[in-house]
């Protein structure tokens, strides 16, 4: 089995947090402006892609 290190420095942290917080506070505001139906269906979709994208790159077993 093939072990993967990843190191985050501080400001990788500080910029992980920073691209979440603007992702829901995009959410937020098209759950208020469009409608929570498309909100919920971007997020899920938003979800779907990180998983494939982490399936994708994940080392094979």
């Amino acid at each position: 089995m093939h072990i993967v290190h990843v190191e985050l420095s501080g400001k990788g942290v500080l910029v992980s947090i920073a691209v979440l917080a603007t992702v829901i506070a995009a959410l937020a505001l098209v759950w208020l402006v469009i409608s929570p139906a498309v909100s919920i269906g971007i997020g899920i979709g938003l979800i779907l892609l990180v998983r494939g994208l982490i399936t994708l790159f994940k080392p094979a077993e």
